[in-house]
């Protein structure tokens, strides 16, 4: 038998045995996570105005000033792709085109130390003739095909780690080099 405490001292409550919350514990829980979830949820949404708007720039100014440095020809944009990203980081200019849902890069910069990481570390396959210039074909661990041409102290790529474009969409844009 258990003895009472003495009358004077404050009586412990008893302690709820883990396992036996209530319903109404749970639904209170479940409360204050979605107070929190929803409005991140709303407001994280992206704007309907923002749906796979093709945002199409004009790349001439890096052309121009890769031609001023290396004084190699730049592309043109081929027919039917939209220039949608322009970089010129260090020695390295960079133009990226979309077609519907594909994707190709023309690289153009001095030396060439940066094709080998350009190309996502591939191999020199082959060669491909594109009018009537010699291109060399790149090949990455993936399959992904790279076109490089390298002439004076210009060295000029196509195609790259992002894109998803054919081996026959990579010599339209070869193509537009004179």
């Amino acid at each position: 038998m258990t003895e009472a405490p003495p009358a004077g001292l404050p009586q412990q409550p008893q302690k709820k045995r883990r396992g036996r919350e209530t319903a109404l514990d749970m639904i209170r829980t479940l409360v204050v996570v979605f107070a929190l979830v929803i409005p991140l949820w709303f407001f994280g949404q992206a704007s309907p105005s923002d749906s796979k708007r093709i945002r199409p720039i004009d790349a001439s100014e890096t052309y121009r000033d890769f031609h001023a440095e290396t004084g190699a020809p730049s592309p043109r944009t081929p027919t039917g792709w939209v220039a949608t990203v322009q970089a010129y980081e260090g020695d390295v200019a960079r133009v990226g085109y979309v077609k519907g849902e594909h994707y190709m890069e023309w690289q153009g910069g001095t030396g060439a130390d940066w094709v080998y990481d350009a190309t996502g570390k591939g191999q020199k396959t082959g060669t491909v003739q594109v009018g009537n210039v010699t291109w060399d074909r790149w090949q990455d661990g993936s399959g992904q095909v790279s076109l490089v041409r390298s002439y004076g102290k210009a060295t000029e790529l196509v195609g790259g780690l992002r894109e998803d474009a054919t081996e026959t969409e990579l010599q339209s844009l070869a193509a537009t080099i004179p």
